[in-house]
């Protein structure tokens, strides 16, 4: 099995392809959870698993508890195009897609909010 940071570099690498092949948003343009539904279901997937991986990575340095939630989150919700998040998308269509899966993982694992 691939060891947490090359899983994140490998995805990284993947949403940075993706998404700038995907012409993200035009200049002056506010990503809009909306804008990311048309985008190719395989980079919607990289983003969101991308995104959830930089959480469980945090909280991995806070929250260990969490960080696995995160992880089996991810695991669950892969297979199905992160369903939570998509649904959660529609519904915010004006939010940036990065704080709608925030909410979701918050919504499933807890707060990201950790003091010293």
């Amino acid at each position: 099995m691939l060891s947490r940071k090359l899983q994140l570099f490998s995805s990284v690498c993947t949403i940075v392809c993706g998404l700038s092949s995907a012409g993200v948003a035009a200049e002056g343009e506010a990503l809009t959870s909306k804008r990311f539904l048309e985008y190719p279901q395989t980079t919607r997937d990289n983003y969101i698993s991308t995104a959830a991986m930089m959480a469980g990575v945090i909280a991995t340095q806070n929250k260990p508890p969490q960080a696995r939630c995160v992880d089996q989150w991810i695991s669950k919700n892969h297979d199905s195009g992160f369903l939570p998040v998509v649904d959660a998308m529609k519904k915010f269509s004006d939010v940036h897609p990065a704080g709608v899966i925030i909410a979701v993982l918050t919504k499933a694992c807890g707060s990201f909010k950790y003091s010293d």
